[in-house]
Order: C-alpha cells, then sequence, then structure tokens
C-alpha cells in the first residue's frame, strides 16, 4: 500500500508544534485557553499516530481486535478535537450548561465507536484486515456535522457583537473541516481532514492573538476589577456604619471624614490610588471603637480618666483588625494613628511632625473639622468662625499646618457652611 509518510505526518506536526510555542510565549492567553489549545494541539499528534498505527497493520497479521480498537480510538478523538475547538470558541460561555449538552455528541460517537469491538454495527475488519463500513458507519462524519453547525450558528448568532475578526475566522475554520471532512468521507483523501483540524487552530490562534480579543481580556480584567471595587466599598461602608451606629449623634461621620480626607488629597496632587486608599482608611479610621462600650461612647458629661483611658484603647484596637486585611496597603494607618498630635503630644504612640504618617494627619484633619461641624452628645454645631478659629489655633500642636490651611481653604470656599451637610 502506497503511503506517503512525508504528506501525512509532517505539516501536522509541524503545525502543532508551532501551535504549542507560540501559546507558551503569549503570556496574554488565560490559563484555561491555554490549556484548551495545548488539549487539541496534543491529541491531533496522538490521532495522527493512531491513523499512521492503523495504516501500518493494515494488511498484516495483526488480531482483528486491536485493529478495530485502533480505529475506534482514531474515530473516538476527532469529534473530541471539535468538542475542545468550540470550548475554544464558547470560551467565555462554557459553563456547565453549555458544555454537558455539546459534549453529547462526542459520547454518542464514543459509544458506536467502540460498538465496534462487540458488533460490527459501525465497521468491522475481515480476515486480511480490510476496512468495512456499517449501518452506523457513518456515525463520526454526522457527528462532525452538527459541530460544524453548532459553529456555523455561533458564527451567524454573533452577528451584531461588533466581533467581526472572530466571526470570520469561525466561518474559516467552518468552510475547511466541511471541506476536510467531505473530501474524507468520498474521496477517501485522509490526509485532508488532518490539515483542516491544524489549519482550524492555527486560524483560530490568529484571533487569540488579535487586538479584538486583547481588548476583551482588558474589559473582563476592568469588569472583575469594578466588581472587586465594588464589594470593597460595600464592606468598608457597611463596617463604617456598623461602627457610626454605636453614636446616634456621629451617624455618617465616617463617611464625611472620608469625603474631607479624599478632596484634600486631590488638592495635594495625589494620585488616584492614593486617594482611593485614604478614602478607605477614613472610612475605617474609628473601628477600633467597636471594642468601646456604648455607655462610655454616648456619655453626655466629662468622662472620667479611667473611661477616657478605655476610649484612648480605640486606635490600637482599629489598628490590630485592619492590620489583619492585606490587600490594601497600610490600611490601619488611620485608625491607629489618627489621635496622633502634631506636637508629639498625641496617643497611642506619641509620634511627631512628619513621623506620622501622612495619610494619618490628613485624616486628623478631617476628623477635627467634623467633630466640630457636626452635633455631638455633649454640644450642638460650632458655628463656621469658632470651628475656622480652632483649626487657625491647633495648626503646629495639633493638627499639619500645611495640611491645616487646605482645611481652612475648603472653608473659605464654603461661605454657605454647606460643606458639613455633604
Amino acid at each position: 500500500m502506497e503511503y506517503d509518510y512525508f504528506t501525512i505526518n509532517f505539516f501536522p506536526f509541524i503545525g502543532t508544534a508551532f501551535l504549542a510555542i507560540f501559546i507558551w510565549r503569549n503570556s496574554h492567553l488565560e490559563s484555561r485557553i491555554r490549556k484548551l489549545f495545548y488539549m487539541l494541539s496534543a491529541m491531533v499528534v496522538i490521532e495522527l499516530c493512531v491513523y499512521n498505527l492503523e495504516l501500518i497493520c493494515k494488511g498484516s497479521d495483526i488480531n482483528n481486535k486491536l485493529m478495530t480498537f485502533i480505529t475506534a480510538l482514531g474515530y473516538t478523538l476527532r469529534p473530541l478535537m471539535m468538542y475542545l475547538l468550540l470550548l475554544l470558541i464558547l470560551r467565555s460561555e462554557s459553563n456547565a450548561k453549555i458544555k454537558i449538552p455539546l459534549f453529547i455528541p462526542a459520547v454518542v460517537n464514543f459509544i458506536f465507536a467502540f460498538s465496534a469491538m462487540f458488533v460490527p454495527f459501525s465497521f468491522y475488519y475481515d480476515s486480511r484486515n480490510e476496512f468495512h463500513r456499517g449501518m452506523f458507519g457513518w456515525t463520526t462524519h454526522i457527528v462532525m456535522l452538527i459541530y460544524l453547525l453548532v459553529m456555523m450558528m455561533i458564527s451567524v448568532s454573533r452577528s451584531g457583537r461588533k466581533i467581526k475578526f472572530e466571526r470570520t475566522i469561525i466561518l474559516e475554520v467552518t468552510i475547511m473541516l466541511t471541506v476536510g471532512a467531505f473530501a474524507e468521507s468520498v474521496f477517501g483523501s485522509y490526509a485532508v481532514l488532518r490539515y483542516g483540524i491544524v489549519l482550524s487552530l492555527l486560524f483560530y490562534y490568529m484571533f487569540f492573538q488579535s487586538e479584538t480579543y486583547k481588548d476583551e481580556i482588558i474589559e473582563k480584567h476592568v469588569e472583575q476589577t469594578n466588581m472587586s471595587e465594588r464589594l470593597t466599598l460595600q464592606m468598608v461602608t457597611a463596617l463604617a456604619r456598623a461602627v457610626d451606629a454605636k453614636d446616634s449623634y456621629t451617624n455618617g461621620h465616617s463617611q464625611r471624614v472620608a469625603d474631607y480626607s479624599k478632596e484634600i488629597s486631590r488638592r495635594l496632587n495625589k494620585d488616584a490610588e492614593f486617594q482611593r486608599r485614604i478614602y478607605y482608611m477614613s472610612m475605617l479610621h474609628d473601628i477600633g471603637k467597636i471594642g468601646v462600650p456604648d455607655t462610655i461612647i454616648n456619655k453626655t458629661s466629662r468622662l472620667t480618666d479611667e473611661e477616657y483611658e478605655t476610649i484612648k484603647t480605640h486606635p490600637v484596637i482599629g489598628a490590630e483588625v485592619l492590620q489583619t486585611i492585606t490587600e490594601i496597603p497600610n490600611l490601619y494607618f488611620g485608625a491607629r494613628w489618627h489621635h496622633e498630635r502634631y506636637d508629639g503630644r498625641g496617643y497611642p504612640d506619641g509620634l511627631v511632625g512628619d513621623e506620622i504618617p501622612l495619610e494619618a494627619r490628613i485624616i486628623a484633619v478631617a476628623d477635627a473639622y467634623d467633630a466640630m461641624s457636626s452635633k455631638r452628645s455633649y454640644r450642638d454645631v460650632l458655628p463656621q468662625e469658632k470651628v475656622r478659629d480652632e483649626l487657625e489655633r491647633a495648626k503646629r500642636t495639633q493638627l499639619d499646618p500645611y495640611l491645616a490651611n487646605i482645611m481652612l481653604e475648603m472653608m473659605s470656599e464654603d461661605s454657605a457652611y454647606k460643606m458639613r451637610e455633604t
């Protein structure tokens, strides 16, 4: 029997090797996509090995059952390759509801292919190991056709999704595989389908190298980042509200301090990441008050020395809680050091001047302004001029003078005294 080893093996093998190397070198591909490409490449090579073994054994004295097994394995691999190719096309939609129905034709094909080991429904070999097709011998081709039709339907259904390049690739792959399957079935040209499968992989690989796919990955990353950001904000807000709820007079305090701190940071020309981080720090700066009894927090008269020492523990408690959160760097800064004073007479660590982290100094200014401009259990809202005078006095003693000036500038722009109501 004439058998051109070079024609059958060289191009598919080189094609899959090329594919594997380039997938390995392109880190922008998702790990799931890379795995699918590797599996497809491996299946092409295995199917070629099976096909070689099948042709070598034909006409020999090898056992019929072994020949039947080899052929059944080859019949099984091709629909599985089509199934994996469909998963590539459906990459973002390949959940169980999609994958299981698509896998059923491959399972049916597997059953019919290996049934030949027992009954000659699909194919059989005679005493001379010559191949003969049975009554269900076209099952594999029908399954291949089903997968090709699904590919075509996907291409049509995506007509309005602004993915013209991908749609073109799917059409090219579908036509190529259809021609290959037709050539194999009608003309017995076994190599054509194998070329088609390899070229399909290469064509579809072009899509994953395209700007279209890279844009898709960026969009997914942005959406995941936004989702994570929303979840973080919701959790931080919930915690801040839980703290503020301990004192009905300070409801919204954490939110206002966060807003003021973010605005001060913006006026310092800090980048968006710094502003985001200080916003979260400010929202949680009083979280340590969860460990302080409500009777002390809501007391309307002067605190005793013992009660004052108890309330002074909340920065340390808050820092211990927030230090367990590592996704937001230095989240605990605001909680631990917002009661430090610029002159070193604050607590809990007695830091002086620039020893106090910038974030904590910003929060201290915002916290001081909100404490004076909002109603408390022991007094009413202070007039704006009184707040201004207190901030002026606090410069260089309690507060960083430069940051205090920024808050005074914000107050000057707020002549109607409305900022405190935000």
